[in-house]
Formats: C-alpha cells, sequence, structure tokens
C-alpha cells in the first residue's frame, strides 16, 4: 500500500475548499483529513498512487478555492438568476377563472 501526506495551511484554504479538493480522490484512494492546529493534513492511501499527487492536489485546492471565491462573488446574480427561471416556470396565476 502507498501513501502520501500533503500539510496545508488553513490560513490559506478554508476546511471547505480542503474537504472538495479531497473528494475528488475518493473515487480511486482513500482520503482522510486531519486538522492539527492550523494546517490539515490530508492523506492520500492506494495500493497505487500517481507520481504527482501531490502536485495535483495542490492544483486542486488552488482550483477549488477559486470556485469558492467565484462562488462568493456571484452570489448574488445567481439567485436573481434562479428567481427570474423560477418566475418564468410557474403557471400564471388566474384568480377569477370560472368552471
Amino acid at each position: 500500500m502507498e501513501s502520501s501526506q500533503y500539510v496545508v495551511d488553513r490560513r490559506l484554504y478554508s476546511d471547505d475548499v480542503v474537504a472538495r479538493a479531497a473528494h475528488r480522490y475518493t473515487g480511486k484512494h482513500k482520503v482522510e483529513l486531519r486538522i492539527e492546529g492550523d494546517t490539515i493534513v490530508a492523506s492520500f492511501e492506494s495500493p497505487s498512487l500517481p507520481e504527482d499527487i501531490d502536485a495535483s492536489f495542490a492544483r486542486d485546492l488552488l482550483d477549488e478555492r477559486l470556485r469558492a471565491q467565484v462562488r462568493a462573488e456571484t452570489a448574488g446574480l445567481q439567485e436573481e438568476l434562479l428567481k427570474a427561471a423560477l418566475a418564468q416556470a410557474q403557471p400564471p396565476v388566474t384568480p377569477d377563472v370560472q368552471v
């Protein structure tokens, strides 16, 4: 069994970002996250780990951090788009309809 550990500074990456990045690996590897003070230790274990798993995880951390930032910056817009879509999807209300 091969294993690798990656130490993440919690001041740079939120716990949610680390969890989202780590989740990408759960289909092929055993993944464990452990909080140790100001860091999160991400442990990966598998019969065969990719040689570049550390670099790959670093890219995924950055990707998830940027996605979180975009979600935060566009939250209001997403909410307005959802409201508009739901308003269009609802049938018009006509209270004076006689059957």
